[in-house]
C-alpha cells in the first residue's frame, strides 16, 4: 500500500477531491481543523492522513470522545507536547470536558488540534449540549466530507481499492454495479467496505456476482420487485424446468462460461429434465420477460439477475444442481 499522504483516500468525485485539497492546505496551518461528515464518511482516515503531513509533530493522540473520561482527557492535554490531538466525535463530550478543551486551547495555542463530528456545522452551532465557545474555537478550518450517496460515481473506484487492500482483483459483474448504485449506503464508505469484505470472504471464483453481496444489500431490491412475481401458479414441471435453468445459468456464470442454449440443452439431458435447444429458447424467453435473466449475444451468454436469484430461492422444492 502506498505511504505518501492522502494516497489512501480514494475517489475522483469533485467533492472528495475538494476535501483532499483543503486537508493538504490545512496541514500548513496551526489553527484547529474541524472535519464534519456522516458516520462512515472517513473522518478518522482524513485525520490520520493529515497527521502524516505534519512534519513538526511526532505522533497523533487519538481521543474517542463518546467514551473518554475526564482523567484521560486531562492526561492527554498534560502530555500534549510534540503531539497532534485528534478529538474524534467531539460533540459527544460532556459539558465539563468541553470546558477542559476550551481551557487547553487558551493555554496551548501552538498544539495542533483536529476535531471531527457526525453532526453538521448547523447542528453543532444550535445544539444545546455543545458549547458555542468551543464550537467557534474549533470551527476555524473546516473540511466537510460528502456522503457516499452524493458521490456514487466513486463506487467502482472505492470497491476496487478495498479489494486491492485485501490483495484481490476480482471481476465485478455488471448486475452488482447496478445494485450498488441503487443502494442507500446509510453507513457510507464504511458500509461499502464491509460489503467488499463480505464478498471477499465467500468468493469462490474470479467474478463477484449478486449472490456474493450481503443479504441486507439485496433485500431492498427483492422487496421492490415483489410486484413482479408470478401472475399464475406454476405447474410442477414449470418449477422444475425453471429451477434447472436458473441454477445451471448461475453455475455457468460463476465459472465464467457462456450459458448458451446449446450448453443448457446438453446439461438438461444429463438429468431428468431433457430440453431441446428450441425448448430452452422458449423457457429463456419466459424468464427474460419476468426479468429473471438477461440474454447477451455471443460469449456473453445468458446471466441470472437479482430477481432470478430471489425467485430461485423462493421456489418450493428448490434443489441446487450439483
Amino acid at each position: 500500500m502506498t505511504t505518501h499522504p492522502f494516497a489512501n483516500i480514494y475517489g475522483e468525485h469533485q467533492d472528495i477531491k475538494h476535501a483532499i485539497h483543503l486537508a493538504k492546505q490545512f496541514t500548513k496551518n496551526d489553527q484547529p481543523v474541524l472535519i464534519t461528515g456522516e458516520i462512515g464518511t472517513g473522518k478518522s482516515r482524513f485525520a490520520q492522513e493529515m497527521a502524516h503531513s505534519f512534519a513538526a509533530q511526532a505522533s497523533m493522540k487519538h481521543i474517542y470522545c463518546p467514551i473518554v473520561d475526564e482523567e484521560t482527557l486531562q492526561k492527554a492535554f498534560t502530555h500534549a507536547a510534540n503531539h497532534l490531538i485528534y478529538l474524534d466525535e467531539v460533540s459527544a463530550l460532556s459539558i465539563p470536558m468541553q470546558h477542559q478543551v476550551i481551557r487547553f486551547l487558551e493555554v496551548s495555542p501552538a498544539t495542533k488540534i483536529i476535531a471531527s463530528s457526525s453532526l453538521s456545522l448547523e447542528a453543532m452551532s444550535v445544539s444545546s449540549s455543545f458549547l458555542p465557545e468551543l464550537f467557534y474555537r474549533l470551527n476555524v478550518l473546516h473540511i466537510p466530507l460528502p456522503p457516499l450517496e452524493d458521490r456514487k460515481t466513486d463506487i467502482p473506484i472505492l470497491t476496487a481499492a478495498f479489494f486491492q487492500e485485501l490483495n484481490m482483483t476480482p471481476d465485478i459483474d455488471s448486475s452488482v454495479w447496478e445494485v450498488l448504485q441503487q443502494y442507500s449506503f446509510e453507513g457510507n464508505i464504511q458500509e461499502l467496505k464491509n460489503i467488499v469484505h463480505y464478498a471477499a470472504a465467500i468468493l469462490e471464483g474470479q467474478t463477484v456476482f449478486l449472490h456474493h453481496l450481503p443479504p441486507f444489500v439485496l433485500l431492498p431490491q427483492q422487496t421492490a420487485g415483489k410486484g413482479k412475481k408470478e401472475e399464475h401458479q406454476l405447474t410442477l414441471m414449470e418449477k422444475q424446468e425453471f429451477v434447472f435453468l436458473l441454477e445451471a445459468i448461475k453455475s455457468l456464470n460463476e465459472k465464467g462460461e457462456a450459458a448458451s442454449r446449446r450448453i443448457l440443452s446438453e446439461l438438461s439431458k444429463q438429468g431428468d429434465i431433457p430440453l431441446t435447444p428450441q425448448q430452452v429458447r422458449s423457457r429463456l424467453d419466459d424468464l427474460e420477460k419476468k426479468a429473471y435473466v438477461t440474454k447477451g449475444k455471443g460469449r456473453a451468454g445468458t446471466k441470472i439477475t437479482l430477481e432470478g436469484l430471489s425467485f430461485l430461492k423462493s421456489l418450493d422444492g428448490y434443489i441446487p444442481v450439483q
